[in-house]
């Protein structure tokens, strides 16, 4: 099995903290996450045993491609991709701007498109960690919230704790147990330093959630999660659908997604 170190890096070390012994611990870290042992990830990622060895020990200092090389084969997403060559020493590939950046402007301006011609039926963009980035007149309405507080709340804490959006979900315990089901996962995905990991740290302080079975709630015949919403005496039904962006370069518009509601 061929070590490629040798190959040309595109980019060149920063001056900064990172060392490989930062880097071996990552490392450790997203191969147990991931449920890879040491010589699973050498073979994913096509290098000898011997040489991710002293990657992990930090015996042998890697260039950038070979860092890039492990984060793909522990299929990380942009963003701690980022972090993994960070705590090589370079700089990260892919930007992190907020969404309000003007670097963000394109995608602002696709998914207030969408929004719009989504509307009067609710729908949100979201970030990894549920934040509402932006919604539309139907989805604020629902949620009983004006566009100053855009940016600042959070789906998961709107559905987990008491308040509005809570006492309107009709059957919360199969709506939480699938949103539980899936912060999770992507918990597990973005890794425990993640801001994703907070939000389920936070909603697992509500003593319902914890409740909740682990496994996604359907059965035989289920198809789609149904959501129902009853206010002020009326109930309605809907389902969701989830947009994101192709070829994503940039790591929050990697993260971004746009859900959508429907009436059924």
């Amino acid at each position: 099995m061929r070590d490629i170190d040798d190959v040309p890096a595109r980019g060149h070390r920063k001056n900064g903290p990172g060392t490989t012994s930062e880097l071996g611990t990552l490392l450790k870290d997203w191969r147990a996450l991931r449920g890879k042992s040491q010589l699973g990830l050498a073979l994913d990622a096509e290098v000898s045993p011997r040489h991710l060895a002293f990657i992990e020990s930090g015996r042998t200092t890697p260039s950038q491609y070979m860092v890039m090389r492990l984060a793909g084969a522990l299929m990380l997403g942009l963003r701690e991709r980022n972090a993994l060559l960070v705590a090589a020493g370079f700089a990260p590939e892919f930007g992190e701007c907020d969404w309000n950046s003007e670097e963000m402007k394109e995608i602002r301006q696709a998914a207030a498109m969408i929004l719009r011609t989504h509307d009067p039926y609710p729908a949100l963009v979201l970030d990894a960690a549920s934040t509402v980035l932006d919604a539309n007149t139907g989805a604020l309405t629902l949620m009983g919230q004006g566009r100053d507080a855009l940016g600042r709340i959070n789906l998961m804490d709107l559905v987990f704790s008491p308040g509005r959006v809570r006492a309107a979900i009709g059957n919360w315990p199969e709506v939480a147990g699938f949103l539980l089901s899936r912060l999770r996962e992507n918990a597990r995905l973005r890794g425990p330093r993640s801001e994703v990991a907070r939000v389920l740290e936070r909603v697992l302080t509500c003593p319902e959630a914890r409740a909740l079975p682990a496994t996604m709630p359907g059965g035989a015949g289920s198809v789609l999660v149904p959501l129902t919403f009853e206010v002020d005496g009326v109930t309605t039904q809907w389902f969701t659908t989830v947009t994101t962006f192709g070829a994503p370069l940039h790591a929050l518009a990697e993260e971004i997604t746009i859900e959508q509601f429907y009436p059924r």
